[in-house]
């Protein structure tokens, strides 16, 4: 029988909104065992950092001065820039997922290249054999992971994941666009590693992109979606986030333990 999942479709947000959200689902689904399907947007351009990252001053002094706001993300990996992306969230309980870390990243781009190829993208998921980038390596779409997906060798979607107390959240973006030349430059991301639905192709309108990728994650993850919104409790948990957009994760993250 098809688990109950929540399926969110938000707007643009901050970035300390955004990641403040994610926080959220993922302590209501340790806290309650509500397992939730988020997709959303970035007002304007954001950097956002792996949990174990540091931004260097000057980094930091580029990204303000070319409008690129900066969060820190809850989970691991490596920098993601946001704001020509659509970046999807899945928050549950890990009974609801494939067992381990591994399989469930495998599960989800799975689902996320099915979705792509019934809209007529061609993609591949890079090799189970490909490592995650190294510890020098600063940016996510630099060199895919293994199951990541890629088209022509660029990198499309990347991911990041973290598993505590029985609980577990991948957030990835999906690129739409190639941003301007200008904010990756002072994002310190590599040039011409990575590309987009737009570059391969696809043009069609955002409600139908979600949909599709909706069904497709439902399917493999025998998850019954249900269109809901935030709690009371989440949105204020969410809105607490935002007076700490780049000094590290709100309050759940001194309980949680375990990522990627």
């Amino acid at each position: 029988m098809p688990r109950r999942w929540r399926l969110i479709r938000d707007g643009a947000g901050a970035g300390a909104w955004n990641m403040g959200v994610d926080e959220a689902l993922l302590a209501r689904a340790i806290r309650d065992g509500v397992a939730t399907l988020r997709f959303y947007r970035w007002e304007g351009f954001w950097l956002s950092l792996g949990r174990g990252q540091a931004l260097s001053a000057e980094r930091g002094r580029a990204c303000r001065d070319a409008g690129v706001g900066v969060v820190q993300r809850v989970t691991g990996g490596k920098a993601v820039l946001h704001g020509a992306d659509l970046t999807y969230a899945l928050a549950a309980p890990e009974a609801h997922l494939p067992s381990g870390l591994s399989a469930t990243y495998q599960c989800v781009n799975d689902a996320l290249g099915a979705a792509l190829g019934a809209l007529g993208v061609a993609v591949d998921a890079s090799c189970k054999s490909a490592r995650a980038p190294g510890r020098d390596v600063f940016d996510c779409f630099a060199q895919p992971a293994a199951h990541e997906l890629v088209a022509g060798g660029r990198k499309l979607a990347g991911s990041a994941q973290r598993r505590a107390r029985g609980g577990v959240l991948q957030h990835g973006s999906i690129r739409l666009d190639p941003e301007p030349v200008s904010v990756r430059a002072a994002a310190g991301l590599v040039p011409d590693r990575a590309t987009s639905l737009r570059e391969l192709g696809f043009t069609g309108p955002l409600e139908r992109l979600q949909e599709v990728l909706a069904e497709a994650l439902g399917d493999a993850l025998g998850a019954d979606l249900e269109p809901g919104g935030l709690d009371p409790r989440e949105a204020e948990s969410a809105r607490g986030r935002v007076s700490r957009p780049l000094g590290g994760p709100s309050g759940i993250s001194r309980h949680l333990s375990g990522s990627r």
